[in-house]
């Protein structure tokens, strides 16, 4: 074995670790055990921590539970979406130059960086949360490695980690220098008279250089207004009053004056360079050395600058919001995205509000700090501290910024405190979190930390799948020297601190943990026990529990206890806020199922299965994620809303992609232990939708082209990019692991799961089996298993819960005689022989999903894959849909609700309905488009026939929150209509007993008083006289059939269709490739065409047959799908 360096022993009880293993457990088709929790804490109580050697064992999520991953390198992807979004961020990765992430850590460990190579940008600048994105890098680069052994990927792989253990190495020989821990002393930076009370001086006699802002003070706004007062003392051009952005490429700002003809003040903002900006130019030049009031607005598309309270300009085309930002970067009052001089200025009285001031407004700001106003909703500076760099926010969402001061000299380098440390930052911004400075988040470098031990475990993180995809030695004994590190951080704590008195207690953790955003750990608690596996050594797995949030939350969920969200006079915490950051916690309870795995800690477990069901599905969007405003909140989307709130948490900016990304993690590793069928249909939709759409389709090498929001508000856009956030950290992650999840085994190597139908090759080495999954899914509705491999084996197959059509399987060609249950799992007990093959199909088909607090708010799906409606219904407004007329007895809302339209040439299906345009979540551009829409029907129809009868809602006392929402009473009176009732029992064998359902909901409705007894007889009456108005379509006598072929080097995609019927149809031919319609096709006769593909290959797929024949004087429309095998020629 290879041992860990040994530290200092702290003073906390060591505790001993139970051995942890594995044993088999039979889950039954559809259903969980009952004693599903006491079985897998019993299967982790058997085996101990695995010694070092020189095949790497991966101790991962699901390394000790009864159901277990694949190595990534046991699975590779096929030709499909997956594969499409992939192949473009590995080609990011290619490109990219791993030197950068180096500059920061150089600097920290005093060593030498080329020159004329930059910092990574966005947070990776030098700022609080520096380092993090060195993690994300070097875990994508070895999961790209373990894709297909790309050389590239290692050798930048191992560059990384071999010039982060030389500043391991470098920062750690400089404790015998002595000293550390030192609390940095203050620069003096005292405030001048301002225009209401004090004010900042930047540059000039001052220290102040520039100042910077949170990034919860800027991103995401739509309409707002910024306004200050400014005394300018000198004339010089194109210094910045404030500059928010990216880099020069993306970033608004307001320049007092503008190097152009007259100087006058311009407010510019752009995501496409200085080419891009569309513009507000001011009249006149502002005078230096006396006080101006500046103020920029915008509502929808026009945007204006006022000075002194007078319209001064004025853009009516405003296309640009600060939301198309991104998340920026770089947010500074006085400083530049360009190489523009520092503002020589007194900045006051900052405001920023979330909404465009009017005229008069912005006037009563001349005459009072805050005027009418009340003070920036989003934050107001007011620059009245006595001194130093903090700058307090005066509005009740403290985010306070700082000053950045010059330096009055080089300063020597900072000593460690303790071994082992590894970091961008310094020590000291880690340390200081704890006691007995108990630092909080801001931006002042000096004082405040960001999330320190969330960077800590991503640089942690990438070193171990460094050391497991890899074989990196070199990065495993770096992990182990920085875990010690922290055991040391957690319990001596900042011990050369002049204020220290002692060891941290449980206390002090909890106190550190119950804190917004700076006590976010990342999911740190997930490492610890991992490195205790690999070494023996207990201090690790204790580290690990040392992160337990036990404040209040881990209690709470344990008890399953919802405080997710609180009222002020409810919250239990010390310091928590009342809504609590959804991606600070998320991952902490991916921690605790590792402490459970390496532990045997039934808690843990029980505290991440009911977070994860305070989630999902009480707070969980169609796309599969969280998070989000709501009236009566404190405008900050990266929160949780209160719990059931879908419709009224539709933020424009909510749904953060990093939250997406640990929760799928989350219920990938509760399934290993309860194989809850559940689990894997939300993994589905969260990674088919919001994940895959979170990646641009396009190329780029200079930035990951991820999102960080993912907005759901109707005509939202989409904002990629966030090189440096977290979000485009975890971006380059998530499109490197698709294959994570595809396939499972038993820990006993009897069963393999298959949870997701992609495009994949699974290589069993253990047992000689190689699976291979040929489809075209999520484009397509089926897909092929061949097995090469002999013997017994118990194949599971994921029966989805969305499934409304059945689930056909055959193999070897042979029709197989079940009928699973939508949402579980069917088993193939088998003993197979190389060749068998395994076919599955399972119909998509449109249905519908009601927000559970308004179901008039609806989300519209094509199976799994969320559609959205394309185009912008305008500010505040939701598309309206009546649907209810077009549907049959079969409610089917495909045949003639929401038609499939056409298919792009990447095989995506379109949809149409009401004139506009549905296409799939996934698709990664920023076209306007609505996740949601209202449905709007006034009236009971049954197809054309209108009873005239008001469709009336149940009463189900909706919403009905828990904190309540500004404006919206709860418990209400909202619910399902009549007619959601009766279609919610579609589809209907026969007309009668269609009536019935209709019968017998009315009379509930008569029971509850909403309908009269005249009322209800009509309904019924019309509901029978509807059969022929409800009939379904007939289906056509029509065979299809459709084929790829090859012929020579090209590939050929054929259909044919034969009229079997005894009437004439048109036909239409609708494939990927292109598409034809016959008309007139006579009984016996065919349509036929041979579509070019232009292309060596063709992917498994489905063309589309649609059949029109006349019944009764009217044209009835059915389609049929002909699947087609993938072929190579």
């Amino acid at each position: 074995m290879v041992q860990s360096n040994t530290f200092p022993v702290s003073r906390r009880h060591v505790l001993q670790a139970s051995a942890i293993g594995a044993a088999a457990v039979v889950v039954t088709e559809g259903t969980l055990p009952a004693n599903a929790a006491q079985a897998a804490t019993a299967a982790s109580a058997t085996a101990g921590p695995t010694a070092l050697g020189a095949s790497p064992t991966d101790l991962g999520p699901g390394a000790t539970a009864p159901v277990r991953p694949f190595r990534l390198r046991d699975v590779t992807l096929g030709d499909g979406l997956l594969q499409e979004k992939r192949d473009r961020m590995k080609n990011y990765l290619r490109q990219f130059d791993e030197r950068r992430f180096l500059v920061l850590f150089n600097n920290q460990a005093g060593r030498p960086n080329p020159p004329g190579v930059p910092v990574p940008g966005g947070w990776e600048d030098g700022g609080l949360l520096s380092g993090h994105w060195a993690g994300h890098f070097m875990t994508a680069l070895a999961q790209s490695y373990a894709d297909h052994g790309e050389p590239i990927f290692k050798s930048k792989l191992d560059w990384m980690v071999d010039e982060l253990a030389a500043c391991q190495a470098a920062i750690t020989a400089r404790m015998g220098d002595g000293g550390g821990g030192e609390d940095p002393e203050e620069p003096p930076i005292d405030r001048v008279p301002g225009r209401f009370g004090t004010g900042l001086r930047l540059n000039g006699p001052s220290r102040a250089q520039y100042g910077t802002l949170p990034q919860e003070a800027i991103s995401q706004l739509t309409d707002f207004t910024i306004a200050t007062w400014v005394n300018l003392a000198s004339t010089q051009s194109w210094s910045r009053l404030f500059d928010f952005g990216q880099n020069t490429t993306i970033n608004m700002f307001l320049t007092p004056r503008a190097g152009v003809a007259g100087n006058v003040p311009r407010f510019a903002i752009t995501v496409s360079g200085s080419g891009g900006e569309q513009r507000i130019d001011g009249t006149a030049a502002l005078p230096t050395n006396q006080w101006v009031h500046l103020a920029v607005t915008l509502t929808q598309n026009t945007g204006t600058l006022y000075v002194n309270g007078q319209r001064a300009g004025r853009n009516s085309n405003m296309t640009l919001s600060p939301a198309d930002l991104g998340n920026p970067g770089n947010r500074w009052i006085g400083r530049s995205q360009y190489g523009d001089p520092y503002l020589d200025a007194t900045v006051d009285e900052f405001h920023i509000f979330d909404r465009a001031l009017t005229e008069q407004e912005v006037r009563s700001l001349l005459d009072s700090a805050s005027g009418s106003t009340g003070g920036g909703s989003i934050a107001w500076y007011r620059f009245e501290e006595e001194d130093g760099s903090t700058i307090r926010d005066a509005s009740p969402n403290g985010r306070d910024g700082g000053i950045v001061a010059t330096q009055s000299g080089g300063s020597a380098l900072w000593i460690p405190t303790h071994p082992g440390y590894l970091g961008a930052i310094p020590e000291d911004a880690v340390l200081r979190l704890g006691p007995p400075r108990w630092a909080v988040y801001g931006s002042n470098a000096a004082t405040n930390t960001w999330a320190p031990w969330y960077t800590q475990h991503k640089i942690m993180r990438g070193l171990l799948d460094a050391y497991y995809h890899t074989d990196n030695q070199t990065a495993l004994d770096m992990v182990v020297k920085m875990a010690s590190w922290a055991h040391l951080a957690l319990t001596v704590g900042d011990k050369n601190h002049p204020a220290y008195t002692g060891p941290i207690t449980r206390d002090n953790l909890n106190y550190m943990w119950d804190l917004y955003i700076a006590g976010e750990t990342g999911g740190a608690n997930e490492v610890f026990p991992e490195i205790y596996a690999l070494t023996g050594d207990a201090k690790h797995l204790t580290t690990a529990k040392f992160f337990d949030n036990r404040e209040s939350l881990f209690d709470a969920c344990v008890e399953n206890r919802d405080i997710l969200v609180t009222t002020p006079q409810t919250n239990p915490g010390r310091r928590r806020p009342d809504r609590l950051h959804a991606n600070s916690h998320v991952p902490q309870f991916v921690g605790y199922l590792r402490v459970y795995e390496h532990s045997g800690d039934p808690e843990y477990f029980q505290a991440a299965k009911n977070f994860f069901g305070m989630v999902v599905p009480h707070r969980m969007y169609g796309n599969g994620g969280t998070g989000g405003n709501y009236p009566g909140s404190n405008n900050n989307i990266e929160l949780f809303q209160n719990r059931g709130n879908i419709a009224n948490s539709i933020a424009q900016g909510g749904a953060e992609t990093c939250t997406t990304y640990n929760l799928i993690k989350l219920a990938r590793n509760l399934f290993f232990h309860e194989h809850n069928p559940a689990y894997m249909d939300y993994y589905e939709r969260g990674l088919l939708n919001q994940i895959l759409g979170s990646r641009a389709d396009n190329t780029n090498v200079n930035n990951p082209q991820v999102t960080y929001f993912q907005p759901l508000t109707p005509g939202a856009t989409r904002s990629y990019g966030n090189l440096g956030t977290c979000c485009g950290g975890t971006g380059v992650e998530n499109h490197t692991k698709y294959q994570e999840t595809i396939y499972f085994k038993s820990a006993d190597g009897r069963t393999l799961w298959v949870n997701l139908y992609a495009a994949s090759t699974l290589t069993w080495a253990e047992k000689g089996f190689t699976i291979t999954q040929e489809t075209n899914y999520p484009r397509a509705d089926h897909t092929t298993l061949t097995v090469n491999g002999s013997g017994p084996l118990d194949i599971k197959l994921r029966v989805p819960g969305w499934v409304q059509k059945g689930f056909f399987v055959t193999i070897n060609g042979a029709t197989q005689n079940v009928t699973p249950k939508p949402g579980s799992y069917l088993t193939l007990s088998r003993t197979w022989t190389p060749g068998d093959t395994i076919e599955i199909r399972m119909p998509f088909s449109i249905r519908i999903e009601r927000a559970p607090d308004r179901p008039d708010t609806q989300s519209i799906f094509w199976g799994p894959v969320l559609m959205q409606i394309l185009g912008n219904p305008g500010v505040g407004n939701y598309r309206e849909l009546s649907l209810f007329r077009h549907l049959k007895r079969d409610g089917d809302y495909s045949h003639s609700a929401i038609t499939h339209a056409s298919t792009t040439a990447a095989g995506d299906l379109l949809f149409t309905t009401h004139g506009f345009t549905l296409r799939p979540y996934y698709i990664g551009d920023t076209q306007a488009a609505s996740s949601y829409f209202r449905r709007v029907e006034p009236t009971i129809v049954f197809g054309s026939i209108d009873t005239g009868v008001p469709n009336h809602k149940r009463n189900d006392s909706l919403p009905n929150y828990d904190i309540p929402v500004s404006g919206v009473p709860s418990p209400g009176t909202d619910g399902p209509t009549f007619l959601d009732l009766v279609w919610d029992q579609a589809p209907f064998a026969n007309h009668g007993q269609f009536v019935s359902t209709v019968t017998e909901t009315a009379e509930a409705f008569v029971r509850a008083g909403t309908f009269t007894e005249a009322e209800k007889d009509l309904i019924v009456s019309y509901a029978a006289q509807s059969n022929k108005e409800l009939e379904p379509a007939s289906t056509w006598d029509v065979e299809v059939q459709a084929r790829a072929q090859c012929t020579g080097a090209n590939a050929y995609l054929s259909v044919n269709a034969r009229n079997a019927d005894k009437v004439p149809l048109t036909i239409e031919l609708i494939t990927p490739y292109g598409s034809r319609t016959v008309p007139g096709v006579a009984p016996g006769k065919a349509a036929y065409q041979a579509f070019n593909t232009r292309s060596a290959s063709v992917s498994a797929g489905t063309a589309i047959v649609k059949i029109t024949g006349m019944v009764d004087g009217t044209p009835v429309t059915a389609q049929i799908e002909a699947p087609y095998d993938a072929t190579s020629c």
